[in-house]
């Protein structure tokens, strides 16, 4: 049994990224293998889940989404992956791409934020809502790992929160680029737990 300890009343719950053109099939990104990729690891039923086992305990669940408005403007094109979005017209608002993948919808309760840049800190209200809710755990869930999910858990951990990257409730494009993340990058900045292992936790 996993020594691994949750404290319901200082834990959150982040959900990232987890939208249409991000994960699923027919998404704009959907050449990349992430659609693939997200099902090897049962990304939307971890997730599910473990968003369920939090909203039962009492601990927040956080959306935060990817949005940009149609031409993406206000978008600083200064890194191949802000290029890449205006490229394929990704992330729009009101369109089934920008969407939340089905399994993972915001209900009654979460909070849902919006960001336009990987860290989901950099701009947003995300620490401010933390810091109301008191939050010193943050569990971080979504796509991509080696990108969104990496750069958002080495800003928590430089911001002092206890970081547990949920190791089968994120994926990016492969195997090899999941380990790397959380494997390499992610070591020694984070917690690096199973969904399993973390339910367990909370209910113990």
């Amino acid at each position: 049994m996993s020594d691994f300890e949750i404290d319901p009343k200082t834990t959150a719950l982040l959900i990232q990224d987890l939208q249409n053109d991000v994960v699923s099939e027919g998404g704009a990104w959907a050449d990349s293998g992430a659609p693939g990729h997200a099902a090897s690891q049962g990304l939307i039923e971890h997730v599910s889940a473990l968003a369920a086992a939090c909203r039962a305990k009492g601990i927040p669940v956080i959306h935060m989404h990817y949005i940009v408005e149609a031409g993406a403007p206000g978008l600083k094109l200064n890194a191949p992956i802000f290029q890449g979005i205006v490229e394929v017209e990704a992330l729009v608002r009101g369109s089934w791409g920008a969407a939340p993948a089905d399994g993972v919808e915001p209900q009654p309760g979460d909070f849902t934020l919006e960001k336009m840049r990987v860290n989901g800190f950099h701009g947003t209200k995300l620490e401010v809502v933390l810091t109301g809710l008191n939050v010193e755990t943050l569990m971080i869930t979504g796509a991509w790992t080696n990108m969104s999910i990496e750069s958002t858990a080495r800003y928590a951990g430089d911001a002092g929160y206890r970081v547990v990257v949920v190791t089968d409730g994120t994926s990016t494009i492969s195997d090899d680029w999941q380990h790397a993340a959380i494997d390499y990058a992610l070591t020694n900045i984070a917690l690096r737990e199973s969904t399993g292992d973390i339910i367990a936790a909370i209910n113990r």
